[in-house]
């Protein structure tokens, strides 16, 4: 069985989780980084907490041009995707003929990539991690990893990448229909953006009924653009999208499984973003296709276009999570 080289590009949260499972299973791995945490990588190794511990000594450069580059070399894109234009451009002469996996969140990053030419991959993640410090990711749950050709099948690099993941503790499998799972899990981050600006953690997003109707409404609007534009949405678990809709909308206080804590509470990557005031967000790339869509389609998505519109505009004013409420976002959008 050929042996990939592996870099991960984007060695943020969800990247370094996927790096340091790969090592731990003694794969090569190198992490294509940049500013502090870069630096910290280079200095102290990767070190991460919680549901992955350990520290992990790993090739880091700011540009892939300065690691060891083969024939078996496999390309993991983990930043967020406004990054990954630039960055793969940067690159293009040295990625050209390589495998690219998009271990990212919408369908932007295979869809551009494809119509690039390269050889383009998709894998839905579940999977929750942010940096605490430079240096240092908390991976806070999930470990699941589905990947496949893009739009659909498998080969030989899929099958690899899911064994030695696989061999690294991940839950991980092949998707021959890899593009229904990434429009399944772009539904699920619509709620992202609301979780931002409302300053709610992953945990206690589905406990007050007025969060989850918000979420319901958000969702429902996905449904009705997604059946008009002919795109099937494969959500995880055993409920199809229409299903989970009517499930939120039940009435009632839903209690956490288990008690929440500082150390076990989590947030979506947009939270993070806004927290951290990065200045730019990814909702037009999830709530912004759903609106895009509907516009191509003649259905309106009133409540994704005030979530996409509100969320970049608290980004650009570098405000933090937490200026918005259901009612405010309810108001913008009649």
């Amino acid at each position: 069985m050929t042996l990939h080289n592996y870099i991960i590009h984007g060695a943020g949260g969800i990247g370094s989780v996927i790096a340091a499972r790969l090592a731990s299973a003694g794969k090569r791995v190198q992490l294509v980084a940049r500013g502090a945490h870069l630096q910290a990588l280079q200095r102290q190794g990767l070190i991460l907490i919680q549901n992955t511990v350990g520290t992990w000594d790993l090739p880091a450069e700011e540009t892939a041009d300065r690691l060891e580059v083969d024939q078996n070399t496999v390309v993991l894109l983990a930043m967020k995707t406004d990054d990954t234009f630039e960055a793969v451009n940067q690159h293009s002469s040295l990625y050209s003929d390589l495998p690219m996996v998009c271990c990212q969140n919408g369908v932007t990053n295979e869809e551009w990539l494809s119509t690039q030419g390269y050889k383009t991959y998709g894998c839905t993640v579940m999977v929750g991690a942010g940096i605490v410090e430079p240096g240092t990711v908390r991976h806070s749950g999930g470990t699941l990893l589905e990947i496949g050709c893009w739009p659909q099948g498998s080969d030989a690099v899929c099958e690899i990448l899911v064994s030695d993941l696989v061999e690294g503790g991940m839950n991980a499998s092949i998707d021959e229909q890899v593009v229904d799972g990434k429009w399944g899990k772009l539904v699920r981050n619509l709620a992202n953006a609301y979780l931002a600006l409302t300053n709610l953690s992953v945990q206690e997003a589905s406990c007050e009924p007025e969060d989850r109707r918000f979420i319901a409404d958000v969702n429902e609007e996905a449904a009705n653009v997604l059946e008009a534009a002919a795109i099937s949405a494969r959500m995880v678990g055993k409920r199809n999208l229409r299903e989970q809709i009517t499930r939120l909308r039940e009435p009632g206080y839903w209690a956490t499984k288990e008690p929440v804590t500082d150390e076990t509470r989590s947030y979506p990557s947009t939270w993070q973003d806004l927290m951290s005031q990065r200045g730019n967000v990814e909702v037009d790339h999830f709530n912004g296709a759903i609106v895009r869509l509907g516009e191509q389609h003649g259905v309106t998505t009133p409540l994704n276009r005030v979530l996409r519109d509100r969320c970049l505009s608290a980004a650009e004013q570098r405000l933090l999570p937490g200026t918005e409420t259901a009612e405010s976002l309810r108001s913008a959008a009649s």
